[in-house]
């Protein structure tokens, strides 16, 4: 299921008119029929490839979206039904390197959108030269299309991004509770993601706004095996 906050018009990035517009592109059939997207953990990888999916439905073009760290739990030889859509989206793309069945099976996933069967976009949490891969066929195809580097987030971008995805939610976020966001928990874009939906529904719970205290409260709150994916710094 979507997210209602993925889209190109949230995403914030120092080179976010680059990137968007590539993938507009892709997804509109006017531009590149293979990209790629590389970065570190929390650098959007997901949010884009979301942004595209949903994009895409608001466009009526059928784009199929598939996670490679799931995938690798079925058979490679079951990877079909793709062929009709217009754009196959493929994020964390790397799970499958050292997998020579699934290497294999994407190999030929980009032989046939270069025969123009369909458009394909993927994600990589590294370049693709650091990949430890068993065909080389599969490494070299990776570079047909563009391929381009996500920006790590200052803490500055940071801000901006917990600020614009509080106001989605409906949270006025002040600079001080950011503050302390980031002060006591993980600055991983993914975990304060997390803390703001909790927060979120601390706030309707309680009809107050978000403040420290309320922060305290609502975190402390929280079972062991959540506060685990929340860590303190």
């Amino acid at each position: 299921m979507l997210d209602r906050q993925y889209s190109f018009e949230n995403y914030f990035a120092s080179s976010a008119d680059l990137i968007v517009d590539s993938l507009k592109s892709l997804v509109m059939g006017k531009g590149e029929s293979q990209l790629g997207l590389w970065g570190e953990a929390s650098s959007g990888k997901t949010h884009l490839l979301n942004a595209c999916a949903r994009y895409a439905r608001e466009a009526d073009i059928s784009l199929q979206i598939y996670d490679a760290a799931q995938l690798i739990e079925s058979d490679a030889m079951h990877f079909e039904g793709f062929e009709q859509c217009d754009v196959l989206a493929i994020d964390n793309l790397d799970a499958i390197a050292g997998i020579g069945v699934w290497e294999e099976r994407f190999y030929q996933v980009m032989n046939r959108c270069r025969q123009g069967e369909f458009r394909f976009i993927f994600s990589l949490s590294v370049r693709p030269q650091q990949l430890d891969c068993k065909l080389d066929d599969f490494r070299s195809r990776l570079f047909w299309g563009l391929l381009l580097q996500l920006p790590d987030n200052s803490e500055d971008d940071i801000r901006v991004i917990m600020q614009r995805r509080a106001a989605l939610l409906g949270i006025d976020l002040s600079n001080d509770v950011i503050s302390y966001l980031l002060n006591h928990h993980s600055r991983n874009l993914g975990s304060q993601m997390q803390i703001l939906r909790l927060l979120d529904s601390a706030s309707l719970l309680r009809q107050r706004r978000v403040t420290i205290p309320l922060v305290k409260q609502a975190l402390a709150e929280q079972p062991p095996t959540t506060q685990a994916g929340l860590p303190a710094r």
